[in-house]
């Protein structure tokens, strides 16, 4: 008995170069279309995680101003040797809560859209309209603090009379690159209590 072929050549089990290659870009593509919005979600997620951050450091002024029995400013200034942005108490925690005297504030965050000091922003030092702060006392108030000017109704180590803003949002939602823009006031009436509103802007 003999096999006569049929003159077609069997194709062999496997992928050709060429499908191999096809099968790789739409990998690749369908790695792309994934990444870009987690991504985006991510970053918004790195946003909202350290505007929480900044009103827990924010209350532990609170904090620190019961447990010390004195005033505590916090002054919102950048650093001339790194250029990140930091929060400090001062005076700051005694031993062995000095870690948390100083919040530094990460690279990807900007104050953009940070009001000024007249319309609702922090108090800025009258030596130095880059260095913000405010002050929290044991009587739970809200103050500006000695050397800084709030608005034009606000003295110096007196209680605020409005609500004063933070505003934080991300350097990629600033030039556009991370959308919706979207900011997080960070904001504290004139009883001590440290608040976060998410704004979407237009």
């Amino acid at each position: 008995m003999s096999c006569v072929g049929n003159g077609r050549a069997r194709r062999s089990a496997g992928f050709t170069l060429i499908e191999a290659l096809v099968v790789l870009a739409l990998i690749g593509l369908i790695t792309l279309v994934a990444i870009v919005p987690i991504n985006a979600a991510w970053q918004r997620s790195r946003l909202e995680t350290t505007a929480g951050d900044i009103r827990n450091f924010l209350q532990s002024a609170y904090y620190e101003a019961m447990n010390q029995h004195t005033q505590v400013v916090v002054t919102l200034q950048q650093n001339t040797t790194t250029g990140l942005w930091e929060l400090h108490l001062t005076p700051p925690p005694p031993a062995p809560r000095t870690a948390s005297g100083t919040f530094v504030i990460p690279a990807y965050i900007s104050f953009a859209d940070n009001p000024a000091n007249t319309a609702g922003g922090w108090p800025v030092s009258s030596s130095n309209a880059a260095v913000r702060g405010v002050t929290c006392d044991p009587g739970d108030r809200t103050l500006v603090p000695l050397g800084f000017t709030g608005s034009g109704a606000e003295s110096a180590d007196q209680q605020v009379r409005e609500v004063k803003t933070l505003a934080v949002t991300h350097v990629n939602m600033v030039d556009g690159s991370l959308q919706p823009n979207t900011r997080f006031d960070i904001q504290l009436p004139p009883i001590w209590s440290v608040t976060v509103r998410k704004v979407v802007m237009p």
